[in-house]
């Protein structure tokens, strides 16, 4: 008697457990997809608000610095904020949370002079490495684009010439009136710069002089600010 054999299932062809499995498995991983999808979207939200409130903190400091010493003659109190203050007799809890935040925004500036530097001077090298190296990549692509071309114009001016006679020397003429034209134009600009702008008030000697100045004026309001930063710092 000969043995029968069982059925054996089309190649391919999927159980029910199986299929139930994949879509268990399809269904978990979009709904980790939308659970990352959120939590970057929080994060970014974060940081948005974090970045726009300080923002806002800075203008609004920056207002009243402004009126303390335009107004108020350097008093806080005899600025037009503080005289709205009084009037309305929260001056002095004011003027305790401002130099409370002062004093933390003073402690955070002298914390990260002390420790960006480190990490910052790198990115700036790393930076202007880059720089040069798109400058130099820029400029090679322009020489060996300029090779090329004359490597290839007598075969192109050929060409053209075959069509309409003589027109490559035409073109040839009006580029080499062009690069003239361009020369000729910054020399006399560059003329006309060193002997009627460069003169007078704008002589490279007031110049230099006006820099000076204001590198002095820059380098004191620099120890003036770093003077209140170590007085604001110092308070509790």
């Amino acid at each position: 008697m000969a043995q029968v054999k069982p059925k054996q299932s089309k190649q391919g062809k999927q159980t029910p457990a199986a299929k139930k499995n994949v879509q268990e498995k399809s269904s978990a991983q979009q709904k980790k997809n939308k659970q990352n999808a959120a939590s970057q979207k929080k994060k970014c939200g974060c940081c948005k608000w974090t970045l726009g409130s300080i923002f806002i903190i800075a203008l609004i400091a920056g207002a009243l610095y402004y009126d303390t010493e335009v107004n108020g003659k350097g008093v806080f109190e005899k600025s037009a904020t503080g005289k709205v203050l009084k009037n309305a007799g929260v001056l002095p809890q004011v003027q305790r949370g401002w130099y409370v935040t002062m004093g933390a925004g003073a402690r955070g500036y002298k914390w990260a002079e002390q420790h960006i530097p480190p990490y910052a001077q790198p990115a700036i090298k790393t930076s202007i490495d880059v720089w040069k190296l798109g400058r130099n990549a820029c400029c090679n692509a322009y020489t060996n684009g300029l090779n090329y071309w004359r490597t290839k114009w007598p075969a192109v001016a050929k060409f053209i010439d075959q069509y309409v006679p003589n027109f490559s020397h035409k073109l040839e003429a009006f580029a080499a009136g062009a690069k003239d034209l361009a020369v000729n134009s910054y020399d006399k600009s560059a003329t006309l710069i060193k002997e009627k702008v460069l003169v007078g008030r704008f002589s490279p000697e007031n110049i230099n002089q006006a820099l000076n100045q204001t590198r002095n004026a820059a380098l004191e309001y620099y120890n003036q600010f770093h003077k209140k930063v170590d007085a604001y710092a110092k308070l509790k």
